[in-house]
């Protein structure tokens, strides 16, 4: 019986494929609806390319001083009926607001493991930056060819799991 070491694992082996990306033109709302639906931590950013550019996270789409999920305050912001010339004094403001894009909020510096990198180089990741999931994975190009989530990490052990001493 050959049992794998998680040495001998590369993120190529564990990584989804699927990857979901937005590039920095998205509005948050948009971006925001993409987290919440697949239930997503982050997306990558990308250019026309697949070229990773950034990564936008949950965090980023958090006000740092309210502690209000940026998404649900624009919604908030949407629902709230205000009436005749007091709206006026809004309008520019909430503009602004839906006007945000991904780019002016992504981290631009993301963390990324290259398709090269071992299992224990993402658990490591993982484990010193615990705001960061998932982990981009490029080629050497910066192409994104897929993403390493906590989630993904553990594959590894759910084989071992079906195989008995």
């Amino acid at each position: 019986m050959t049992v794998l070491k998680p040495s001998a694992v590369l993120v190529k082996d564990i990584m989804s494929t699927d990857v979901i990306s937005v590039d920095p033109e998205t509005s948050l709302v948009e971006a925001g609806k993409l987290l919440s639906e697949h239930n997503f931590d982050g997306l990558p950013v990308v250019d026309k390319n697949n070229t990773l550019l950034g990564i936008i996270t949950e965090y980023d789409l958090v006000s740092k001083s309210a502690s209000i999920h940026l998404p649900t305050f624009q919604f908030v912001l949407q629902s709230i009926p205000v009436f005749g010339k007091d709206k006026s004094h809004f309008d520019k403001d909430l503009q602004s607001i839906f006007e945000l894009k991904v780019g002016d909020v992504m981290n631009t510096d993301p963390l990324f493991l290259e398709d090269t990198a071992t299992y224990e180089e993402a658990v490591d990741m993982l484990k010193k930056h615990h705001r960061v999931n998932p982990i981009p994975i490029v080629k050497k190009t910066k192409q994104v060819v897929g993403v390493v989530s906590r989630f993904d990490v553990l594959k590894p052990l759910y084989v071992l799991k079906d195989i008995e001493p």
